[in-house]
């Protein structure tokens, strides 16, 4: 092959690299990989684009050269890490950083990249927020730092809810918004489209997740008068995916691309109405989109904890139980409510049926992401078992997700329940169950007696899983948007749990707790509201 001038083509591989064009610069790197073959800068920036273009394992091969070149090349051991983690290497990756923290403390992207691996793996929020906030005053890493620490405070904080709130929209209109940007944005026109509207949708999570769950159902009936545009920003697929995709008019994969060509591309699709469903799990992607490029823009489930802090949206879509009538300060953008709630439930195919209540042992269970047992939790947990200890009841505490095989997270939790395991000595059995997939998980979830449901941050698509398998969930009300799921799920299902269901006798078969007349289970009104808002703007709310 005439590769022509090797320099020619680096050239080129650097500039598609510094664009963050990864495919492309993955094709002109791998052109020289013979010539450039014991160049350690080579290696180190062809791993970059590798692991950019989601090639984890080749990424990981070329930075593992480089670094033998060039043992001090600390930016090869970062990509090193990154791959490490994509693998699921992680606790490989986190004994690398550990190494490198003391090698060269002075460079806060391994304290950053350690923070990363501590709140998504070892789901330790406060520990993340520690390694942080060394570097959140250092220019060089101050916004990747400030992002975590803020995302962290979501799981598990001492401060005020007002007090995070206001932190979170001071760095979205320091860091995400550009609408007043100087960088030139393509001015291509907006979308009006007089017969079926294109409705985009941007999201990481087009898969097994909330977002399917809550809004499928919904969308099914949707793409019957709109054209559906997916702008997945994941490679992650699954069965949920292949579903998503048979609703889809156009369906484009843009996970690899900047803020910047995210927006240019957005507005190539001339959309009528945009729905954000990565929010604040997708920072990316609401810094592209700051600058509102679709006709009008909504914030929907999918990383909807709290405000974006950008005035680019037309609304933000909640219900009155999410968001009541006086908590608008805590938004930038408009609030819409619809009246019968702002999502719809729809159960997997494989949803297990309700059985009887346990007979032996009363079984709680813990069954969100572990990130979200935060320290305040775990002390009313505690108390709330000691105090168990009068009626002297068999107690079995599941805690159940697979991310518990981490046996640091084991270790901390244990310790925090100490002493409720010794004050009801053999009356407590803590037991981590790990199930290795999403029906393993719903049928360990359906053999709880009740869910102890997480705070500050609560459950929500782990909620309507337990109420529809008739496992009753406590709720501790909060103030943002993620601090009340549970309650709004509740509140819509009022009328099935104020009959007593949820406290069905030993023994006794329960019945789920999502009846198929409840607002949550209603898809069509909740399709109609979204399409008046979609097509007019607006939607008739409900009073308080």
């Amino acid at each position: 092959m005439d590769l022509g001038n090797p320099l020619d083509t680096l050239n080129k591989a650097n500039q598609m690299r510094q664009a963050q064009n990864w495919g492309e610069a993955v094709r002109l790197y791998g052109q020289l990989e013979v010539p450039l073959r014991d160049d350690g800068v080579f290696r180190h920036n062809f791993a970059l684009s590798l692991l950019g273009a989601k090639q984890t394992g080749l990424a990981l091969a070329q930075a593992d050269m480089a670094l033998a070149l060039l043992p001090h090349l600390w930016q090869a051991a970062v990509v090193k890490v990154r791959a490490l983690s994509a693998e699921g290497r992680v606790q490989e990756a986190a004994d690398v950083l550990q190494a490198l923290t003391l090698r060269y403390p002075e460079r806060g992207e391994f304290a950053l990249e350690l923070a990363s691996i501590t709140l998504h793996h070892a789901c330790n929020a406060r520990l993340a927020r520690q390694l942080v906030q060394p570097h959140l005053h250092t220019a060089a890493t101050a916004t990747d730092a400030c992002l975590t620490d803020i995302v962290a405070s979501l799981y598990d904080r001492d401060e005020t809810a007002q007090s995070l709130n206001t932190r979170a929209l001071a760095f979205a209109r320091s860091h995400l918004d550009r609408s007043d940007s100087t960088v030139a944005t393509p001015t291509m026109p907006l979308a009006s489209h007089k017969g079926r509207k294109r409705l985009g949708l941007l999201s990481p999570h087009f898969n097994c997740s909330p977002v399917f769950f809550f809004c499928s159902a919904a969308l099914r009936l949707l793409c019957q008068d709109f054209d559906l545009v997916f702008l997945s920003r994941s490679h992650v697929a699954d069965w949920a995916t292949a579903e998503l995709r048979l609703l889809a008019s156009d369906w484009f994969d843009v996970a690899t691309l900047n803020a910047e060509q995210l927006d240019a591309f957005v507005r190539s699709q001339s959309l009528d109405v945009l729905l954000d469903l990565g929010g604040w799990m997708d920072p990316v992607a609401l810094k592209a989109i700051s600058t509102k490029p679709a006709a009008r823009m909504y914030k929907w489930v999918g990383g909807q904890s709290i405000s974006t802090g950008l005035r680019a949206f037309d609304g933000f879509i909640t219900d009155l139980e999410q968001t009541p009538l006086g908590f608008e300060h805590w938004f930038t953008e408009p609030l819409v409510r619809l009246p019968q709630g702002y999502v719809s439930y729809s159960p997997p195919p494989y949803m297990p049926a309700p059985i009887a209540a346990s007979t032996h042992s009363h079984v709680l269970g813990v069954i969100a992401n572990p990130v979200k047992v935060s320290q305040p939790f775990l002390e009313q947990l505690c108390a709330n078992l000691q105090h168990r200890k009068m009626d002297g009841t068999p107690i079995a505490l599941r805690l159940i997700d697979k991310r518990y095989t981490n046996r640091a997270l084991q270790a901390r939790l244990l310790d925090a329940l100490r002493a409720a395991q010794f004050q009801l000595g053999d009356q407590l059995r803590v037991e981590f169950v790990t199930p290795t997939s999403h029906l393993a998980y719903l049928t360990a979830v359906g053999q709880l007696s009740e869910v102890a449901d997480t705070f500050p941050y609560t459950g929500g698509l782990t909620t309507m899983e337990a109420l529809s398998l008739g496992v009753p969930c406590s709720s501790r009300l909060g103030t943002l948007f993620c601090e009340r799921h549970t309650h709004a799920h509740r509140s819509f299902l009022q009328s099935r749990i104020s009959k007593g269901v949820t406290n069905p006798l030993p023994g006794e078969q329960r019945q789920s707790l999502v009846p198929a007349h409840s607002p949550r289970s209603d898809h069509a009104a909740l399709a109609a509201s979204l399409a008046q808002l979609f097509a007019t703007g607006c939607v008739e709310e409900v009073a308080a």
